[in-house]
């Protein structure tokens, strides 16, 4: 099987040679440290990582748990599988939890074993909505999608909005709720059905390995950073649901957000098996609850939308 990773980094190294020059045989480049970025720090200029799943070029652990890359110098750059082309990034384009490879000066990989060092290139691995396919889903939605809910991209202006993140978020995949339900029928209508199309072109599988990885960790920063508010929450303490307008408020409910059914939940979910609806995309149990629902937002990147963490009673 074609690893998406090494297609994107090789995709894009014909097009950074030229970006390259001569390098320093006294001090060469190592090239595609693979890492997961923790957060941005802008006032330094730099970023916090970790290493991912396979470490650095070596495959060896590289950034470790926690390391301060700093960017003063290095050049941010996006290839896209779909358009192919490469463009350059700013510092604040990262999101946490975000797949990227920095390529390090030898200098430099000694210094990530102590917490910090210096990058020369960082290359963002996960895959963006292209410009296009955002002209295509405002070109839709002003054409024929639905406007009387009023919806925004959390999917949280109206009445219709609480249902979108209440469990009944994924009827079309495998792990949808009753379709009866009319939680679901109202978060259907307050997506356009072009949505879906381009839902189907982003990298929603990643993404929800991202939300994965994000709950095994319990962090509710990283968290935070891909939702798109205000956002829908319903929890154990609050099942009338509410929304949550800022990160500060969903980080004041972490203990209500990571209880061991939510966590089991999400990490039970196999994200090769999810399939975009006109609804967006449900991670969670199979009864629909608890779970959470992400779609695109309108720059494009994908948010999650709602959050469910009730634990609805199943009757017959």
């Amino acid at each position: 099987m074609i690893n998406i990773r090494l297609l994107t980094a090789a995709a894009a190294a014909a097009a950074l040679l030229c970006l390259t020059g001569c390098q320093s045989k006294e001090d060469p480049l190592y090239l595609g440290n693979n890492a997961i970025v923790l957060e941005t720090d802008e006032g330094r200029n730099g970023l916090y990582v970790k290493d991912a799943d396979n470490g650095g070029a070596s495959g060896d652990s590289l950034f470790g748990e926690r390391c301060f890359i700093d960017c003063s110098h290095a050049q941010l750059y996006y290839y896209g599988l779909g358009t192919e082309e490469l463009t350059e990034m700013k510092l604040e384009d990262l999101l946490a939890g975000d797949e990227v490879t920095i390529d390090l000066r030898e200098s430099e990989v000694k210094k990530a074993g102590n917490g910090s060092a210096s990058a020369e290139k960082i290359q963002l691995m996960t895959q963006r909505m292209s410009a296009e396919n955002q002209s295509e889903e405002k070109s839709g939605e002003s054409g024929g999608g639905s406007s009387s809910s009023g919806s925004s991209d959390s999917g949280s202006s109206s009445s219709g909005s609480s249902d979108s993140g209440s469990g009944g978020s994924g009827s079309d995949n495998a792990n949808s709720v009753d379709s009866d339900s009319p939680r679901q029928a109202e978060a259907n209508a307050e997506v356009p059905g072009s949505r879906a199309a381009s839902l189907e072109e982003s990298d929603y599988k990643g993404f929800a390995e991202q939300i994965q990885h994000i709950f095994s960790e319990r962090d509710i920063e990283a968290l935070a950073q891909l939702c798109a508010y205000p956002v829908y929450v319903t929890t154990e303490a609050n099942t009338e649901g509410l929304d949550v307008a800022d990160a500060a408020g969903l980080k004041a409910q972490k203990d209500d957000i990571f209880t061991d059914a939510m966590l089991q939940a999400v990490a039970g979910v196999d994200p090769n098996r999810l399939t975009p609806s006109q609804a967006g995309i449900f991670v969670g149990s199979e009864s629909g609850s608890p779970g959470l629902f992400f779609s695109l937002a309108e720059d494009g990147y994908l948010k999650i939308m709602g959050i469910n963490a009730e634990v609805l009673s199943q009757q017959e």
